[in-house]
């Protein structure tokens, strides 16, 4: 049973540990992809961010069940075997390197603690995700359907040709419109809405939650949140989760701006931003998820966001995956048999880390114990932990000495390959040309106008900020909204209403088309007429305030700061699109993919089919019964060895240096453009 927990928790706690660097390769491509350097739409955008995040729960899970598949999970009590609690790559990694050839990290304590974490982690996220599903419900229950908009979104909904019956209500349980359903989805508005948004802009609102029904965005969410749940541990997925955010409200807003007037659509989103005080995670709302986020987007609406790349986070970018790809290579990282091990560089690690204290020469020892135990000193064979044995490279056969030279010298080839003039060349060439756009992108005429628009902004914001008026009658509106709401929930208002439509036959779910009907206009003014005062009186202020939102958010003033800013951009593009620039962007992307490619030449394809191949072999020998007869037979002549201690390794003599080997040759990068 120790065993299997054991097992278990190093399953685990490699494939989390695994899953840090896995995800992070999977996010720096995306970025790179996203740069712009290769203009894609906001919805190809999204399904890239999207696909990353599935990639990398995947590749989570399939790593999961590679490392399990590395164990036998049959025990017996008298006959454990080499394969039994040692994945197949550490038995290749410590044979194809003595232990002087590795630095190792004792993991194996900690490993328990990483899989508790990580089950402790996943139930709390999972009770999250259920809460906020719970949630959702509730609100939809204690909302009730708006006929008059009811008919409107029909109208929207043919206009986007969508086929499905979406429905709308009304709640004072949230601040700004969102959408909730996949079979039957509900748009959700809060009952102040009207009273700060002209009929206009909370048309292009519904259109942005219609184009989220249009793309199915609710069932993606939901996934989304699921996947957040299994890797709730990795910083990199939320940054993942971040971009597929941005990328969905990006591509809702481009299908709200090809139906409505941007101006509009930016001012609604202004204004309902000041409302909101909740945030939903498994609804979609209007203003995103991010409020920090929708000066951006109003920005990009209004055709005034930058379009060039940010070169310097492209170079960084760039600049990590490359190191990353190299470090991979040079350090051959390995986790298994409860411990971390990287590849030592000689000399430049040794020098550093070298022991100074360490005498010159060592005293002979002399020995007390037998010879038999002499000789198991000799080997490299550790047993520890009561059952649990574990095989590294203690017994010293010559078929397992021999590959691991062989794969040792594989190793070098790959390592001499990725240390190349030309692959330091292209490195070279990348970082000149992300200094020369960088360089051009801080010059003084862009610094004016980006600190100018940012200026402009910033005003805009602080006419809808916390202490200004438009934020005081959202306020009221808000207060006003709720009170109106209870009378309307209340009781006596329900059943004062169903007394009056059994009186004059109005049905309960009416949709507004008999509005011009005499009757129907005797039981609006019977109902207005029973409706208390103070009600009627809060009503008429509301649409005072709301027409004095609307008179500020109107005003000459804001729109020449708005048209000031669309000037401002459309300077900045002019800048940006510099010929010489763009011919340095192709150049960037032509040596990122020359150096993407580094590694899939025929050469280096060669080496990694040899390594396999080598591998597969050593596989095969060390599951063999014969490779396993030597083993037991070598337990049972050195039966006094002391088996929880690590054995003293002999000192290895120096080898000579190797002979230099002729550079790999690789395909040459174009010049970089005239500067």
């Amino acid at each position: 049973m120790a065993t299997l927990v054991h097992n278990l928790s190093e399953v685990f706690a490699v494939s989390i540990i695994h899953s840090l660097w896995q995800v992070l390769l999977i996010y720096l491509v995306v970025r790179l992809l996203l740069a712009d350097l290769i203009k894609f739409s906001a919805a190809v955008k999204h399904h890239i961010s999207l696909g990353a995040m599935f990639t990398a729960c995947l590749w989570f899970i399939y790593t999961l069940f590679d490392e399990a598949s590395a164990y036998s999970w049959h025990f017996t009590a008298h006959a454990p075997t080499v394969a039994q609690h040692l994945p197949l790559i550490e038995v290749l990694k410590k044979a194809a390197a003595t232990d002087d050839s590795r630095y190792e990290v004792i993991l194996d304590r900690y490993l328990p603690y990483i899989s508790i974490a990580y089950v402790t982690g996943l139930l709390f996220q999972s009770l999250k995700l259920i809460f906020a599903w719970l949630q959702i419900r509730q609100v939809k229950r204690t909302s009730r359907q708006d006929t008059f908009w009811q008919e409107r979104i029909q109208q929207l909904s043919a206009l986007l040709n969508i086929k499905k019956l979406v429905a709308i209500s009304i709640t004072d349980k949230i601040d700004v419109p969102c959408i909730i359903g996949y079979l039957k989805p509900v748009i959700l508005i809060p009952i102040s809405l009207t009273t700060y948004l002209s009929v206009k802009e909370v048309e292009a609102i519904l259109l942005h939650e219609l184009a989220h029904v249009k793309r199915n965005d609710y069932l993606i969410n939901l996934l989304q949140q699921v996947v957040m749940v299994i890797l709730f541990f990795n910083p990199f997925i939320y940054l993942i989760n971040r971009l597929i955010n941005r990328e969905r409200e990006h591509s809702c807003d481009d299908m709200v701006v090809n139906q409505s007037a941007p101006l509009i659509y930016a001012q609604a989103l202004l204004k309902i931003e000041q409302n909101n005080h909740q945030q939903w995670q498994l609804a979609l709302a209007a203003d995103g998820k991010n409020k920090f986020h929708l000066f951006n987007r109003i920005e990009r609406i209004m055709k005034t966001k930058r379009p060039t790349p940010n070169v310097k986070h492209i170079v960084m970018a760039l600049s990590i995956l490359t190191i990353t790809a190299i470090s991979v290579s040079w350090f051959s990282p390995a986790i298994g048999n409860g411990r971390f091990s990287v590849k030592k560089l000689k000399p430049v690690i040794e020098n550093l880390l070298a022991d100074t204290t360490k005498p010159t020469a060592k005293a002979p020892k002399s020995s007390t114990k037998s010879k038999s135990v002499a000789a198991s000193r000799e080997g490299k064979h550790i047993i520890t932990g009561g059952h649990s044995y574990y095989y590294t490279d203690g017994y010293n056969d010559p078929k397992l000495e021999a590959w691991g030279k062989q794969m040792e010298k594989y190793g070098k080839e790959m390592e001499q390959y990725y240390n190349s003039a030309s692959f330091k060349e292209m490195s070279k060439q990348m970082e000149k040309m992300g200094k020369d756009m960088e360089n051009y992108y801080n010059n003084p005429d862009i610094k004016r106008l980006t600190d100018e628009q940012a200026a402009l902004g910033a005003e805009i914001g602080k006419a809808y900020g916390e202490n200004s008026d438009i934020s005081k009658y959202g306020e009221k509106l808000g207060e006003m909204g709720s009170k109106i709401g209870a009378y309307f929930d209340s009781e006596e208002f329900k059943t004062m209403n169903s007394r009056l439509r059994k009186k004059y036959g109005i049905s309960e779910f009416h949709n507004g088309a008999e509005k011009n009907d005499a009757n129907f206009q005797k039981y609006q003014d019977e109902l207005k007429s029973h409706i208390p005062a103070e009600i009627n009186a809060t009503t008429d202020e509301m649409k005072k305030l709301g027409d004095q939102m609307r008179q500020r958010t109107e005003s000459p003033e804001l729109k020449a700061k708005t048209e000031r800013m669309r000037t401002l951009g459309d300077s900045m593009r002019k800048l940006y699109n510099n010929d010489q620039m763009k011919a340095k962007e192709v150049y960037m992307r032509k040596l990122g993919e020359q150096m993407r490619l580094y590694a899939d030449n025929k050469q280096m394809k060669q080496l990694k089919e040899q390594m396999k191949q080598l591998g597969e072999q050593m596989r095969t020998y060390t599951q063999s019964p014969e490779f396993k007869r030597k083993l037991e037979q070598w337990h049972k002549e050195h039966p006094e060895a002391e088996w929880d201690e690590r054995p003293e390794l002999p000192e290895v003599p120096e080898k000579p240096e190797q002979p230099e080997k002729p550079e790999v040759s690789i395909p040459t990068p174009p010049g970089p453009p005239a500067q």
